[in-house]
This record gives C-alpha cells, sequence and structure tokens, in this order.
C-alpha cells in the first residue's frame, strides 16, 4: 500500500484520519504542521500529501514551497478546506491539488477520494515509465542511426577525398596542396589537376556554397564538367568555363554557385594563364621576393545561363620565371579569426610568403600560421605552384607524363 503523509493541525482529526488510512493498509506519518512535514519528507519522499489548507504563514508554508522541491514536486495533493475558503483553495498553490475535500470530514468519502487519487497517480507513473522506455527506445535507435549515418559520411569523406587528383610533379615544378573540408568530413572546396597535352598541365581551385553532402555533390559535378570543358576547348578559359557553367546552370539547385580558378600551365615554358571566377584573387612570387596580388574579373559558375556569360571572365596570363610561384586557395583560409579578432586575410597571406623559403611546403606554413586547425569554420584549400627550375626543353624528358594522363575531345 501507500506511505501517505498527513499534515492536521487539529489533533483528534488528524488521529481519526491516520486510523481511518491506517486500516485500509496504508502507511500514515502523521504531523501538525509545515515544520514537521518538512522533516518527515526528508528521507522519504510520500506518494499522497493530505493536507490542511492553511498551515501557517506563507514563508514557512510547506505547500507554498512543495513544487520547488524536485523530490516532491510530483506527489499528489488532497487538500482538506473549510468551506469559506472552498473557492480559493485550488488558486492558492502550484502544487499538484488532486482533490480538496470540505470539512467536516466524512472520513468514508476521504478514504474513497485517497484510493482514487492513488490508483490515477499509479496510472500515471506507469504512463510516464512507458514514456520513458519508449523514449530511451527512440534514443538508442537514433543512436545507432546516427553512428551508421557517421561511417557513412567518413567512407564518403574517404571516397571524396579519393577522388581528388594527385599533384602530378613534372620536371621543375612544385605543386604543394592542403585541403581540410570543415569537421573532417565532405566539403564544399575541391581542386584537380590534368593534363591537356603533353605540355600544359590544368589546375583548378574550387569552392561551392554551402557545406555537407549537397555541396559534396555539387563539387563533383563541377570538378568532371569544369575538366571536360577545358579539354573540348583544349586549354581555352573563357569557352571552357563558360561550358561548365552551362551544365552546372541546368543541374544544380536555385541559388546555389560554383566559385573557381582555373589556371593553364606550359610546364615547359612557364607560360601561365589563369581566370577567376568568384573566388579569391591568387598571390604571384617573382624571383626577387616581390609579390602580387592579381585581381581579375569574373562572374561564379552556375547562377545564371546567357550568351555573354563568358565576357565577363578577364583571363590573366604570366610568364612563371624559375624561382617564382603562385598560390591560390578559398576564403577559408583568409576568414580564420585571430587572437587580435582579425581575419587571417591576404595580410598573414604576405607575411607567410615573404619569408618562405623556395623549397618550403607553402600551403602547410599559411597553415600553421592562420591556426587553421582550430579557427577555421570554413573548409581549407591551398594549393601552391613553384617553378624551382629551368625546365626540360624537350617533351622527351617529361617522362612523367604518361599517354594516359591527358585526354584529346573532339566537339
Amino acid at each position: 500500500m501507500a506511505y501517505i503523509l498527513l499534515i492536521e493541525s487539529d489533533a483528534e482529526l488528524r488521529e481519526q484520519i491516520r486510523d481511518k488510512l491506517a486500516g485500509a493498509g496504508h502507511e500514515v506519518s502523521a504531523v501538525e504542521g509545515s515544520d514537521e512535514a518538512r522533516k518527515s519528507s526528508t528521507g522519504r519522499a510520500p506518494e499522497l500529501i493530505l493536507s490542511d489548507q492553511k498551515l501557517g504563514d506563507a514563508d514557512n508554508d510547506f505547500l507554498a514551497n512543495l513544487a520547488k522541491d524536485r523530490r516532491l514536486a510530483r506527489v499528489p495533493v488532497v487538500l482538506l478546506v473549510d468551506p469559506k475558503d472552498a473557492g480559493t483553495a485550488l488558486s492558492a498553490y502550484q502544487c499538484d491539488i488532486f482533490a480538496v475535500i470540505k470539512k467536516p470530514v466524512d472520513l468514508d468519502h476521504l478514504a474513497l477520494q485517497t484510493e482514487t487519487v492513488l490508483r490515477q497517480t499509479t496510472r500515471q507513473k506507469q504512463s510516464r515509465r512507458r514514456e520513458r522506455s519508449e523514449l530511451r527506445s527512440q534514443i538508442m535507435r537514433l543512436e545507432r542511426e546516427m553512428r551508421a549515418t557517421t561511417l557513412d559520411l567518413t567512407d564518403a569523406a574517404q571516397n571524396f577525398i579519393t577522388m581528388l587528383a594527385s599533384p602530378p610533379s613534372p620536371p621543375g615544378v612544385r605543386i604543394d596542396v592542403h585541403y581540410n573540408p570543415t569537421g573532417g568530413f565532405v566539403g564544399g572546396d575541391f581542386y584537380d589537376f590534368f593534363w591537356l597535352d603533353q605540355r600544359r598541365l590544368c589546375t583548378v581551385v574550387g569552392d561551392v556554397s554551402g557545406h555537407g553532402i549537397q555541396a559534396a555533390v555539387i563539387q563533383s559535378m563541377a570538378r568532371k564538367v569544369i575538366s571536360i570543358g577545358m579539354r573540348i576547348h583544349n586549354g581555352d578559359l573563357r569557352a571552357g568555363l563558360k561550358f561548365a557553367n552551362d551544365e552546372l546552370a541546368d543541374d544544380i539547385p536555385n541559388g546555389k554557385f560554383v566559385a573557381t580558378l582555373v589556371g593553364v600551365l606550359d610546364v615547359v615554358s612557364g607560360q601561365w594563364q589563369h581566370a577567376r571566377c568568384g573566388i579569391p584573387h591568387p598571390v604571384f612570387v617573382l624571383p626577387d621576393g616581390t609579390r602580387q596580388d592579381v585581381l581579375t574579373a569574373g562572374v561564379a559558375l552556375g547562377l545564371r545561363r546567357t550568351a555573354d556569360w563568358a565576357n565577363a571572365i578577364e583571363v590573366h596570363s604570366a610568364q612563371l620565371q624559375p624561382e617564382s610561384r603562385v598560390v591560390m586557395f578559398t576564403d577559408g583560409i583568409i576568414e580564420c579569426q585571430q587572437d587580435d579578432g582579425e581575419e587571417f586575410d591576404y595580410k598573414g597571406v604576405h607575411k607567410v610568403l615573404e619569408r618562405a623559403k623556395l623549397d618550403d611546403n607553402v600551403p602547410e606554413l599559411i597553415r600553421q600560421a592562420a591556426q587553421a586547425g582550430h579557427r577555421a569554420v570554413d573548409d581549407v584549400l591551398i594549393i601552391c605552384i613553384t617553378r624551382e627550375g629551368e625546365a626540360a626543353q624537350s617533351l622527351g624528358a617529361l617522362n612523367a607524363v604518361e599517354e594516359d594522363d591527358f585526354t584529346t575531345f573532339e566537339t
């Protein structure tokens, strides 16, 4: 049976109620007022409280503070009230008032009301236990699904990273790459390297709007259509990028876009060309250490398909002399917050390039300086192409370039 706390200042009524409930098999703790009630409920929480409505000053009222006690907040209360106070009985307290019994108390009615309330609260407890059990089952199922999703994302991340091209190593040219998607999973930044022929190497740096799986799918599409466009049009940057834009504008969701930079390097002569479409501009480092920010016009891919879209693209040409380099990146690195609250920005990039030596891994130096490992809130991609010395002057010396490394497309 139940453990009941009875609070009644009238000693005779208190004894009558205790005897009635004890006769029904309940364990009853009968006290006179708030202080005794508080002490009685300290060690063991009652399953039901029977209480006189008026227990003294409000500041010392056990019922008034009942809802503040986590152990007792859900204990049902049956109030014993004077008829003239019955109208305010339910609004006087914040605790769960399950019933009001007017004085003088009918003991049989009180016993019946007590059994009714106890059965009702027992059903509620059972219902809460079922709900908790169901909730635990749902949480366990969600945890299993999250673990499975995490494994899927990890596999996807590994697959996407595996699909990214490894930097080639043509004679006289060094290519360093740092790539880190946000959170270590799949991201929207991407890069690519492919040969247009035995001399010309195409480099792609890209950033898809958004993050996650959708961005990763779009970047995979973008990487492929840029490659196809550049090969179909034999390295013509405007024509190749227009092809890619037309394909993406038809297929990616409205509002999504692909920012990119595509460069073409003749690894024998050092001749370089690039077009920038909505991505941070590259930085060139000349043999004497001079650094040049090269800003060119261009619109991100996929926003619209028009006949004159490529007219907005400005192509930059340069000669990469021995001991010169070009550094390309997405906005994730320049937006890294630093200790002073400022972004790493181009100022940080220039500081690294100022002290970088010819044989240094520049992307790694930039990453370390920006502390991108724990500061970056976006994908980080940095590519540096360094012309270390005079390249081979004959096609036969380019042994690193095999026939399978380039494909010719016909329009």
